[in-house]
């Protein structure tokens, strides 16, 4: 019998959502690869198949499979529901056009970092690298200014789970992997209100970001920029970044309490 703590589950959905997984995962998948990666039989495996296939989340192309196209109106209404978004949107792309980079609007979920929206000046740097980071969760958020800008307001016990669960990689010589270096920069963002990615992620690309929280003193997310390194050296123009990326963040905060105000 099913406890409080473990819920009752549909083993069938379960598998079916495993296989959407794998798939996206993989890009596209045979019969064959996915019942050797599932555990099931490949009668198993593409009685699924057509199932989603008829419901139009998985399409077929040369024997293969891939996600189908009806999970693009499933995404748009996610994330059009999401307050942060709606309050967000406008602030991102006036952040992208004014100083000419890449500017993101992120939440965290499980742990890691999702992009809910982001836009790109018309002559900014890394677009095709911020592109492909959008196609699945960030797992390692210790080293993004957006990421640990999240880091610095979610409870201590939080973040001890998260940094547990994925540990902190390096990316470049400049990442932090080290405990307590990150908690000491975790509580300098807190005082200074942003972080600061100092080619952590990527050598040659710098970030800043700032925390997103509403009335109730809950983290809603994060808004960032990043663009080179070179460009953002003086400390003048990282001053200037800095307050620029902050007023987005407060500009956010007033957007989200005048929605939920209205509703």
């Amino acid at each position: 019998m099913a406890t409080e703590a473990e819920p009752r589950r549909i083993q069938s959905v379960d598998r079916a959502f495993e296989i959407l997984r794998r798939i996206g995962e993989n890009g596209s998948s045979t019969v064959s690869e996915l019942a050797a990666e599932v555990g099931l039989s490949p009668g198993a495996v593409h009685t699924h198949l057509s199932t989603l296939k008829s419901n139009g989340f998985v399409a077929q192309e040369d024997g293969k499979y891939k996600l189908g196209m009806e999970f693009i109106p499933f995404s748009e209404r996610v994330r059009n529901q999401t307050n942060l978004y709606r309050a967000g949107k406008a602030e991102v792309d006036k952040l992208a056009h004014e100083h000419d980079a890449v500017a993101h609007l992120v939440t965290e979920y499980e742990g890691q970092v999702l992009i809910l929206y982001e836009m790109s000046g018309e002559n900014a740097v890394g677009k095709e690298i911020h592109t492909a980071k959008r196609e699945q969760p960030q797992e390692h958020i210790h080293c993004t200014a957006a990421g640990k800008a999240i880091l610095a307001y979610l409870p201590d016990s939080r973040v001890e789970e998260i940094v547990e669960e994925y540990g902190l990689p390096p990316y470049t010589t400049h990442t932090i992997t080290d405990e307590e270096t990150l908690y000491e920069e975790l509580a300098e963002i807190r005082e200074q209100q942003y972080a600061i990615n100092n080619e952590e992620v990527l050598h040659g690309n710098r970030g800043i970001g700032a925390p997103v929280i509403d009335d109730e003193e809950e983290l809603l997310g994060a808004i960032s920029i990043s663009g080179p390194a070179n460009n953002w050296r003086t400390e003048q123009s990282e001053d200037e970044l800095v307050e620029s990326v902050i007023r987005s963040a407060n500009n956010v905060e007033i957007n989200v309490h005048t929605e939920t105000q209205s509703i």
